[in-house]
């Protein structure tokens, strides 16, 4: 029983170990393009053409604001579906929010806007979860797309309605 059971736990920790390199090898790539695309000013070139976009959702940031660059790659790594890319550049977008924050230390509307984008989650292309079910050996780990595709997208929207509907309300009260 006690040799079973040792063989089973070394079976299981080997397995971890896998797809845990699996896993780790894949981030470290997306997340390595990611960064090369920001040192290689591609953000800024996406942020030029995502602008007309941007600009609506965020009338008050100035075109050459390394915020809208932050965003731009931030929102990248979302639809990528590399939450874990995401995160940080999404704490790097609020800092560079802050920086051109009218009230320091209180919300401002472009922050309020770039959170209800982001928990919304909206991701075209959720490569993480397809790497994880393919490590997982999934017989078909894209079969989430379309799902995943309609509830971010649903989320995303009902998060800026929700935002806009209390920032109309407030402005009434």
């Amino acid at each position: 029983q006690v040799e079973e059971t040792t063989l089973s736990l070394i079976h299981s920790m080997e397995e971890s170990v896998k797809f845990s390199l699996g896993i780790i090898g894949f981030l470290s790539f997306w997340s390595g393009l990611l960064r090369i695309a920001e040192e290689a000013g591609v953000t800024k070139q996406l942020a030029r053409v995502l602008h007309p976009l941007l600009h609506r959702l965020f009338p008050k940031i100035p075109r050459d604001s390394s915020a809208l660059g932050c965003i731009t790659l931030s929102l990248a790594a979302n639809l990528l579906g590399l939450s874990h890319a995401a995160t940080p550049l999404g704490v790097k977008a609020m800092r560079e929010l802050e920086k051109i924050n009218p009230t320091p230390g209180e919300v401002s509307e472009e922050m309020a806007i770039y959170l209800a984008l982001i928990l919304g989650g909206i991701s075209f292309i959720p490569s993480t979860i397809i790497a994880i079910r393919v490590q997982a050996g999934s017989q078909q780990p894209s079969s989430v797309i379309l799902p995943l595709l309609l509830t971010t997208t649903i989320g995303t929207s009902v998060a800026l309605l929700v935002h806009f509907i209390i920032k109309k309300t407030q402005r009434r009260g």
